[in-house]
């Protein structure tokens, strides 16, 4: 080898390295972006049953105030002091570790707030009875008017994850509000515990996606020296090498054969010489491999003989599948130069192949049908009994 080509097949190497270690990255942070926003998503998704848990949570405390007052939830908790302390201790019974504050609050007419209950047992920190309560902006008067629960985030806040309004409604009418302040503790510790797996999951998938382009490069290369051993040069179907050391050997629990006979072709090599014989196998070849599915395959058994397999067909879809074939075959001629050749196929067809049956009897079935189309003239269809 020269020095030349000695640097440009270094130089090609390098290329492929390179393109290999993009598609590498490539595909790393495609899916590492991916991975980020399912993260996202299982976050925010794991954020709603938390916010769902806690709006039930209320729910049924808000039935048992308004069921043990007896729908006078207002004047029985301001006039019976052991009922409320009852209604606070409910309070703290529901009260998780990642709840800061939770209290129930009412406004007057004056649209003022007020605290009713507080779960809270520091009496440095608990609000008393009928202390005043400022609201954040008019999230709580939302809630009072929708009668729905509302969801306050606190973005800015260190401490506090979300604040949540929870309505009270007695006779058609909103009279009070459980209040929650949610801590960042649970929203933090959920991401961070989601988070650790980034870093791993980002070596594994590299290292995923390596080992995969080695198994590939190393398919490709098998199956090239596959290719070679198993494809017919001139039309680029399978040979009969594939069919009796490939197909044979993975022949499915039930299975349907064609014989493809190419009429008169011997005429055509008579009449405008072998190139154009050529020309008619490959392009019949073409035009068969078009209308097969991708796990069937298409063999050139002999000379202008054909083989295709086929699975999951019955009689009636085989002889329409069979059909297609013959009709497309037959729609156009075949162009050779300034030649035009009308091309017609016989068909027989063995819809019964089955993998405990012997594979030359199958094969025989669909032999002996396509000899019973070429009895009747040729250009048609027959499917074995």
């Amino acid at each position: 080898m020269s020095h030349q080509k000695t640097n440009a097949s270094v130089s090609k190497k390098l290329i492929q390295l390179i393109i290999l270690v993009l598609i590498v990255f490539s595909v790393a942070f495609v899916s590492y972006t991916e991975y980020n926003n399912t993260l996202k998503e299982t976050t925010e998704k794991l954020n709603e049953r938390i916010i769902k848990f806690h709006f039930e949570t209320f729910k049924e405390l808000s039935k048992i105030y308004v069921k043990d007052t007896h729908k006078h939830f207002i004047e029985e908790v301001k006039k019976n002091r052991a009922l409320r302390s009852n209604f606070e201790d409910m309070l703290r019974l529901i009260k998780i570790s990642t709840i800061q504050n939770l209290f129930v609050i009412s406004r007057d007419s004056d649209q003022n707030y007020y605290f009713l209950l507080d779960s809270d047992t520091d009496p440095q920190t608990r609000a008393t009875f009928l202390e005043p309560f400022n609201p954040l902006g008019n999230f709580w008067d939302r809630c009072y008017a929708s009668q729905e629960p509302q969801v306050f985030h606190h973005k800015n806040s260190k401490d506090l994850w979300i604040t949540i309004a929870y309505p009270i409604v007695e006779n058609g009418h909103t009279v009070a509000l459980i209040g929650a302040d949610v801590s960042h503790n649970l929203d933090v510790n959920i991401q961070t515990k989601l988070q650790n797996f980034s870093d791993f999951f980002l070596w594994i998938l590299v290292l995923s996606v390596l080992w995969f382009i080695a198994l590939y490069v190393a398919t490709l290369y098998f199956k090239r020296k596959m290719y070679e051993g198993y494809i017919d040069p001139l039309t680029t179907a399978y040979n009969r090498t594939y069919l009796y050391e490939i197909l044979m050997k993975k022949l499915a629990r039930e299975y349907q054969l064609f014989m493809i006979d190419i009429d008169f072709f011997k005429k055509v090599n008579d009449t405008y010489g072998h190139d154009a014989g050529d020309v008619v196998l490959r392009e019949v070849a073409q035009r068969l491999d078009k209308l097969i599915r991708d796990e069937d395959s298409l063999i050139r058994y002999g000379g202008e003989e054909f083989l295709i397999y086929t699975t999951q067909l019955n009689s009636q879809q085989c002889f329409e599948f069979a059909e297609r074939l013959r009709e497309n075959i037959k729609a156009e001629p075949i162009r050779y130069k300034n030649i035009e050749c009308s091309v017609t196929i016989s068909i027989g067809c063995n819809p019964y192949g089955s993998k405990n049956e012997v594979f030359a009897d199958v094969l025989k079935k669909a032999d002996e049908a396509l000899y019973m189309a070429k009895v009747f003239g040729r250009d048609c269809v027959k499917v074995a009994k």
